[in-house]
């Protein structure tokens, strides 16, 4: 895929840009249901923003395409640029709101989500044109779908165009169009999207399989379906594998699906097969969901390593499955 003005290691993003309002809670409260809550934080995060900095953290040259509001913006933008991410392609929509998500978080880790995405659904297929230069020279680049789906499809069809790596998170779950699916080379949904996406109820690594392999058969080029704190299983048009995850105690699992993105892109920007990219994810989803926030838990390139030397690796020894 390499191509004359190719950079290795570059990674695009296009996507969410949100702010999250966290509150603790002893346990996820039942419809129609008030608890008392505790630990109120304001934090960065959107899927989109949450992957940048993932990969930007891991020392890759990482690009952001997306939009901002009147309000948090200089708040986001100086956030990005602390992780090692280009803001060339951010833009301050001074019409709306900056997206945000409201997010309870259990004492077991587990948490609840809403979001408002404003400046999100503004961004335009003529944003994503403007960084043209920048997809071309990427490795990788890498979207969800909590933009317009049209944003969505152009920028997977202008990075397929130029031979780029395109992997597509189908988050938040809905249905798409195959030829949205066509345009990818890696689609990663997690259990409930590969179900809205497939029809398939992924209960196992068998159903995850068969999940994936009929997302190849709607037009993916291969497919990565996580599965939380079981690991991921890896589809492609030749073989299937199990990559079991590292076990950690989870302090917050917010984000852990876009820490898993991020090492993912990290891997296949630096020539990994998928296989071993997804190892990766896995690896930095479970030192990711040990802190709080979206995007604390992300590690530092030389927290990775470290973490790496102790090996951490030898632990998501995948199977074929």
């Amino acid at each position: 895929m390499a191509g004359a003005q190719r950079s290795e290691g570059v990674v695009t993003v296009v996507g969410s840009i949100h702010v999250d309002f966290f509150i603790r809670v002893p346990r996820l409260p039942r419809p129609g249901e008030t608890i008392k809550g505790h630990g109120f934080a304001i934090k960065p995060g959107g899927k989109g923003a949450n992957q940048a900095v993932g990969c930007g953290r891991l020392g890759l040259p990482t690009f952001m395409v997306g939009r901002l509001g009147r309000d948090f913006s200089e708040l986001l933008l100086n956030n990005f640029r602390s992780n090692r991410v280009s803001t060339d392609y951010v833009y301050v929509d001074e019409e709306t709101n900056t997206g945000v998500a409201f997010i309870l978080l259990s004492d077991e880790g587990e948490n609840m989500i809403a979001f408002d995405p404003g400046a999100d659904y503004r961004l335009a297929p003529d944003d994503v044109k403007r960084a043209e230069s920048v997809i071309s020279r990427s490795s990788v680049l890498l979207t969800q779908l909590e933009v317009p789906l049209e944003t969505v499809e152009t920028a997977l069809s202008l990075a397929k165009e130029k031979g780029v790596t395109t992997i597509l998170n189908p988050a938040p779950a809905r249905e798409l169009p195959c030829s949205l699916l066509r345009r990818a080379d890696v689609v990663t949904p997690n259990r409930v999207e590969a179900f809205m996406l497939t029809g398939v109820e992924v209960r196992d690594v068998k159903t995850a399989v068969e999940a994936g392999r009929k997302l190849l058969s709607m037009g993916a080029g291969s497919a990565v379906i996580t599965m939380g704190g079981e690991g991921a299983v890896v589809v492609t048009s030749e073989d299937a594998y199990f990559v079991p995850a590292v076990r950690v105690k989870p302090v917050d699992t917010t984000g852990a699906g876009d820490a898993f993105n991020a090492g993912l892109a990290f891997g296949l920007a630096q020539g990994l097969p998928l296989v071993e990219a997804a190892r990766l994810g896995c690896v930095i989803a479970a030192l990711k969901v040990t802190k709080f926030g979206a995007q604390e838990g992300l590690p530092w390139r030389e927290e990775l390593e470290e973490y790496l030397r102790k090996g951490v690796l030898e632990l998501t020894t995948p199977t074929r499955v």
